[in-house]
């Protein structure tokens, strides 16, 4: 008996000079989790993103659960089978995660590092990873699913698939915006119920962390404490927002309320993208899209 399917396709974009027969000079980008699955297509030579697919998942609570979901999807899948990508490169979406600055970084160390924010992640089942970031002197530490690591690695048995947190994508995506700021600049990413909120100043990161939320009062309440706990203007500092949120939102009005200068992000100017993408907000993604400048 054939496993019940636990994904809908909610999101698909293919811009028209997508190519199959190109496939050997464009980048895979995947992303997941236990509630999403993504990925999107890049053109390496054009720095263009060709294609994009978003599913979301229901009824996880194990990585075999996840991992059978996976094979399903990719059985009535033949683009995502293909093995001869130029690059593969696989975030994952969890609260995991923890930056050190390189200088105290040691590799020896991984699970010491993530179990500083998140002493649950301590199993058997769970991998350790690590990612430099390019754009500030930090290392990303972070735990996954070690069976579904291996999944993806086995679908692609001749890449070395790059495996980033996607927090290290969107730090990377926020470093290279609006560099040019002299005012500290808070960036939020709105995933579900989870909120990522990220201060930088100039070319500096301040702050990065991960909060789950419930109510658009708990959404600015966190976001408050980080005012707070920075010393940040709430009528100097800029607040740009990605991810799933809109201007008619309760926590975007909460934001706006309280906050002086607000508003939704942009699609990462390192790619580019053709009129078919017109139809998702621009600050939709944003953390996807800049898998690109995860080297």
């Amino acid at each position: 008996m054939s496993e019940k399917q636990h994904y809908r396709l909610v999101k698909k974009i293919k811009d028209d000079l997508f190519n199959v027969d190109d496939i050997s000079t464009y980048n895979l980008y995947l992303q997941i989790s236990h509630q999403l699955f993504r990925f999107c297509i890049t053109d390496s030579e054009k720095n263009r993103c060709l294609h994009l697919e978003d599913y979301r998942i229901s009824g996880i609570t194990h990585p075999d659960q996840l991992i059978q979901q996976l094979e399903k999807l990719y059985d009535e899948h033949h683009l995502l089978k293909a093995g001869f990508w130029k690059s593969i490169r696989l975030a994952v979406k969890n609260v995991n995660f923890s930056l050190v600055p390189n200088s105290l970084f040691d590799k020896n160390f991984l699970r010491e590092y993530v179990s500083i924010n998140s002493p649950q992640s301590n199993t058997t089942e769970e991998g350790y990873y690590y990612y430099a970031q390019k754009s500030t002197d930090a290392v990303n530490i972070f735990s996954a699913d070690k069976k579904i690591i291996d999944w993806f690695c086995k679908v692609y048995p001749s890449k070395n698939i790059r495996v980033v947190h996607y927090t290290s994508s969107l730090i990377e995506g926020v470093m290279m915006s609006a560099n040019g700021a002299e005012q500290r600049q808070m960036f939020l990413q709105v995933e579900q119920n989870y909120l990522t909120i990220i201060v930088k100043h100039n070319k500096t990161l301040e702050f990065c962390n991960t909060f789950y939320f419930y109510t658009a009062e708990d959404f600015i309440y966190f976001v408050m404490f980080v005012f707070d706990q920075l010393q940040l203007s709430q009528e100097e500092t800029e607040v740009v927002v990605w991810g799933e949120i809109t201007h008619d939102s309760l926590a975007y009005n909460k934001l706006v309320k309280y906050i002086r200068n607000v508003s939704l992000g942009e699609k990462p100017s390192a790619l580019k993208f053709g009129y078919t993408f017109d139809e998702i907000m621009d600050h939709n993604f944003f953390d996807l899209y800049s898998m690109h400048l995860c080297e």
